[in-house]
């Protein structure tokens, strides 16, 4: 079951958050950012309050330009090489095709926390083990939710 929510329109869509759910797979495809979440989802208290048979879920963002549009953040601790702490942009490592950074936040248990959505716009927290806390932000116009039964 597809559902589709628009970011360009003059009201906002209230799109459910699949909070605390882990993140197997992060694909490029087109225009879109996919995000393929772990199989039996339905065991998380914010899946069953959404879809409760859902097995898995896939959510597609897609960005409105280029499929490069988008931003990643990184929490950084203050210490003696970084003196100020808080949100550093990593976007200087993504290159035209070059997603590698972003795929491969998945190798360590990358959960999906919360999103904020604005016209165009939607902003991803994401956590990681090694990481830690991740920003992912894109100029979105639409978002798909693709539930698997």
């Amino acid at each position: 079951m597809k559902e589709s929510y628009c970011l360009n329109t003059d009201s906002l869509p209230t799109i459910p958050v699949p909070h605390d759910c882990r993140i197997k797979c992060i694909r490029i495809e087109n225009q879109s950012i996919v995000f393929i979440f772990e199989d039996d989802i339905s065991w998380h208290d914010s899946i069953v309050a959404i879809n409760p048979k859902a097995k898995s879920l896939v959510i597609r963002y897609h960005l409105v330009n280029d499929v490069r549009d988008y931003e990643l953040y990184k929490w950084v601790k203050p210490n003696l090489l970084f003196r100020e702490g808080g949100y550093k942009s990593i976007a200087h490592c993504l290159k035209k095709g070059q997603h590698e950074i972003l795929k491969g936040l998945t190798h360590s248990e990358l959960t999906y926390l919360f999103h904020y959505v604005g016209y165009n716009t939607i902003v991803i927290e994401l956590y990681s083990e090694s990481a830690r806390q991740i920003v992912l932000k894109g100029d979105v116009d639409a978002v798909e939710y693709e539930w698997i039964y």
